[in-house]
């Protein structure tokens, strides 16, 4: 029998342990875990805890990107409420600061995600540390520990792109002593380990899984797609462009193609589709593995079939809105993508519509990659590389503009940097309210003008004064109960 022992959720405890304990539910794989409980140190014996260990680390990746009745609303507010995307009416859970960039080190949504970022590297450190002395086949080792690299992979991605330098921990600690020693590691390391354990991951996985209780978990194509993501967030526009290059040439049409209509990508009855590469998976039905956007991102009760709350807290930026329109009605992904609430005047995301089976508890699963992603990535990686790329890389885009329906981009009519902005727009459009889009500012050194240009158009204020932000706000900050705990991580500059 399991022995359990309950323990607080300080990034110093956090480091030492994870929960092992779950339940079945029907996406077979993804059942989660009390995150207050851990499995004693003799946990792994065998490969079937072993397995479990893995589906526990799969978990952790809902705290990350949104878990009902947890403090952590997941990426969101770092990714769509700070960026020109969309707001938050509801500010008393801290969401609405992102919006204004009056977050400070004591909001609860930048202590819960570090929480939930360490929580799940404390996971897939144990197992990476443990699992190889279980005797079981190599090849069901080297498969397990390839996923769990590449779940560390993306949960450190995230914690770079959102804090820049974190500390970076690549074993399982025994200590609380050992546990304060970790300050904070530069971001060049730190994306040394993601692109290590990557690439480690890649040759080992799958291309595909025999069994249909296995979709969801993570492919070769995974893998490629992420480092494609991170090397083109370093601006290694040479390697992004030749893994995604290998991305199409291998799976282009045949493991991963576009959906024919835009709408079909988010449809609850069709997930796991052709273009989903990677998704965080949810199931609702009283298994407290639920997702809990479409009641987050509800502007009224009656969106949601009148079940739980609408909290209103990522609705849509007018901005958005102008910049659909401004393609013109042939667009077919506004109507697809974008709801109007007529009794309060709001714009609100039809991306994880759903009628939950209670409050929190939908079916919707968070899309991290797709392959119209891969495309824009690939013709994004092409143009920066050398403007005599331009007729290179327009096909991939008009390739996403064709599902939409709106007319191709010309070679003839383009530059390297009128195409980079086009690039910029539809990446916008077409991944909007999917956690891209601050990023994408952020990583083309476009965040500072785009924001402070939307605050002065919108005349958004807080207060009586336009909101106007500075580079050093393209981070956010450490949590300062991280801090007190462990005095040798250093705030961000421009945070108390």
């Amino acid at each position: 029998m399991k022995r359990i022992i309950h323990i607080p959720a300080t990034l110093a405890v956090l480091l030492l342990f994870q929960q092992l304990l779950f339940s079945s539910c029907s996406k077979n794989f993804i059942d989660l875990t009390d995150p207050t409980r851990i499995v004693s140190s003799d946990y792994y014996q065998d490969s079937t805890s072993v397995a479990a260990g893995v589906i526990a680390a799969y978990a952790t990746l809902q705290g990350e990107y949104g878990r009902a009745g947890s403090n952590n609303r997941g990426i969101f507010p770092f990714a769509e409420v700070a960026s020109d995307n969309s707001y938050s009416v509801i500010d008393a859970t801290g969401i609405g600061d992102f919006e204004y960039f009056t977050t400070t080190s004591a909001n609860v949504n930048v202590q819960s995600m570090w929480v939930a970022t360490y929580k799940s590297i404390a996971t897939c450190n144990i197992l990476l540390s443990r699992a190889p002395s279980v005797k079981m086949t190599p090849a069901t080792l080297n498969r397990y520990m390839a996923e769990v690299k590449f779940i560390r992979a993306l949960v450190y991605f995230n914690a770079v792109r959102i804090w820049g330098d974190v500390p970076l921990v690549t074993r399982e600690i025994s200590s609380i002593t050992d546990a304060y020693v970790y300050g904070r590691t530069s971001q060049d390391s730190v994306y040394q380990q993601i692109i290590k354990d990557l690439t480690d991951a890649e040759p080992v996985l799958p291309v595909k899984y025999a069994s249909a209780n296995d979709l969801g978990r993570v492919t070769q194509g995974a893998v490629k797609g992420l480092l494609a993501k991170v090397y083109l967030t370093q601006n290694d526009y040479t390697n992004a462009a030749n893994k995604l290059n290998e991305f199409i040439t291998l799976y282009d049409n045949s493991t991963y193609s576009l959906q024919t209509t835009y709408a079909n990508i988010f449809s609850t009855t069709n997930e796991m589709n052709s273009e989903i590469i990677f998704a965080v998976r949810y199931t609702k039905g009283g298994y407290g593995t639920g997702s809990p956007f479409t009641n987050y991102f509800a502007p009224n009760a009656s969106v949601t079939g009148g079940i739980g709350n609408a909290g209103q807290y990522n609705l849509v930026r007018k901005d958005l809105v102008d910049t659909f329109l401004a393609n013109g009605a042939s667009d077919t992904r506004y109507a697809a993508a974008i709801g109007f609430y007529t009794g309060t005047g709001v714009y609100y995301t039809k991306k994880y519509t759903d009628v939950p089976a209670s409050d929190g508890d939908a079916d919707c699963d968070w899309i991290v990659l797709r392959y119209a992603d891969v495309l824009l990535m690939y013709a994004e990686a092409l143009n920066e590389q050398s403007a005599a790329n331009v007729a290179l890389a327009i096909p991939y885009i008009n390739r996403v503009r064709a599902r939409a329906g709106i007319t191709a981009l010309s070679a003839s009519t383009q530059t390297q940097a009128s195409l980079r902005l086009a690039i910029e727009d539809e990446r916008k459009l077409e991944l909007n309210m999917e956690g891209h889009r601050w990023f994408d500012l952020v990583r083309t050194g476009r965040a500072v003008t785009v924001m402070n240009n939307h605050f002065t158009k919108y005349q958004i204020k807080n207060g009586t004064v336009v909101v106007s932000i500075q580079p050093y706000q393209t981070l956010f900050p450490i949590p300062l109960s991280e801090i007190n705990t462990n005095p040798i991580l250093k705030q961000n500059t421009g945070y108390n």
